[in-house]
């Protein structure tokens, strides 16, 4: 832990930066960095014994969901072009939210609900796991010439 310490001032110095700029967590949502995000606030909330922190990650998961959220899931992020769930984005957020439930028990039961929420559509028995699905989890998303890598491990 004595490392971590170390970095706090760089680390709360960034943070601060990237609040002026409107980058992080008052820009716009988007799930990966703001499960990552989350996770930086509960370490800081845990290594400062700050409750500022704590507060600041259960105010990006209420945003998160109030901006992302769809009746199963979340969407990747709020710009037009960050349609879609990806299973990644979602499993990460989900450890987000076990982590913020070690503290407040009741995001780990979030954690849970989302997990049986999303895994049956990604899930293809005997086969393996979808990367993106459509934001509705109605299907695979469509394929576009411009990804640079498979929309699906499966297809």
């Amino acid at each position: 832990m004595a490392a971590a310490a170390e970095n706090i001032p760089k680390v709360l110095g960034k943070l601060q930066w990237m609040r002026e700029q409107q980058i992080w967590p008052n820009g716009l949502r988007y799930l990966w960095t703001d499960a990552h995000g989350v996770c930086l606030l509960l370490s800081l909330y845990k290594e400062l014994q700050d409750e500022k922190y704590l507060k600041e990650a259960e105010s990006v998961v209420a945003d998160v969901y109030r901006v992302l959220g769809r009746p199963r899931g979340l969407r990747i992020g709020e710009e037009p072009d960050r349609d879609g769930q990806y299973y990644h984005y979602l499993t990460k957020w989900m450890y987000a939210l076990h982590q913020l439930g070690k503290v407040k028990p009741e995001y780990h039961e979030r954690a849970v609900k989302l997990a049986k929420d999303v895994h049956h559509a990604f899930y293809v028995p005997g086969v393996g796991v979808r990367w993106k699905m459509m934001e509705d989890l109605s299907g695979p998303y469509p394929v576009r010439l411009w990804f640079t890598s498979p929309i699906s491990g499966l297809e």
